[in-house]
Parts: C-alpha cells; structure tokens; sequence
C-alpha cells in the first residue's frame, strides 16, 4: 500500500510542479515558480517533522521530492549568469537557498 500511495503521490508532486513552474514561456516567470516550490517544499518538509517514517517517506521522498526541483534551480541560476547577469545569479541562488532554509525552519517551528 506504501508503494502505491509513494508513486500517486510523487505523481501528483510532478504534475503541481509542472504547473507552478510552466505558468508562462516567460523565464523570469519560470523562474519564480522554482522559487515556489522549492521554497515551499522546504516549508512543507519543515512540517513533517514529528510524523511517522511512513508519512515521511510518502509525503517527504514522493510528493515533495517530486514537487521540488533542485537540478532546475541550479540550471536557472548557471542560465542567468551566463547571460551576463551574475549579480542578478548570486541572488536568485543565495536567496532562494536562505528563504528554502528560513520556510524549512518556519514548518519545523510549526510542527
């Protein structure tokens, strides 16, 4: 039954994901919904701190690890600094990490 709610939920974390981050061809847009997810995942996880290993594994390792993207952060932030805008790079990544880390702290705070 684990296994069937891991992969519904991993789906379901990808298809939100997918949504979020493919609101407009616009990348600046794109780029905000990373923020999102990643940034709320973060937050989500933080929240699943007191909950069972089977909870953890289903919610934590299928949805949010699906719904999260860390590889397409990294490519956004390698895009942007490429293009000349390496400022504008350092803040996208030292931003998005220290808000992941702070709504990390927030959901574990809440939970």
């Amino acid at each position: 039954m684990i296994a069937v709610a891991f992969v519904i939920c991993a789906g379901l974390g990808a298809l939100v994901r997918a949504l979020l981050t493919n609101l407009d061809a616009e990348f600046d847009r794109q780029m905000w919904g990373t923020f999102l997810v990643n940034v709320g995942g973060a937050f989500l996880l933080g929240l699943l701190r007191n909950r069972s290993p089977d909870v953890i594994l289903v919610l934590g390792g299928a949805s949010l690890g699906a719904l999260t993207t860390f590889s397409t952060f990294i490519a956004q932030v390698e895009h942007i600094g490429s293009n000349g805008k390496r400022l504008r790079a350092l803040l996208y990544l030292v931003g998005t990490v220290s808000c992941g880390i702070g709504a990390a702290w927030l959901g574990w705070t809440l939970s």
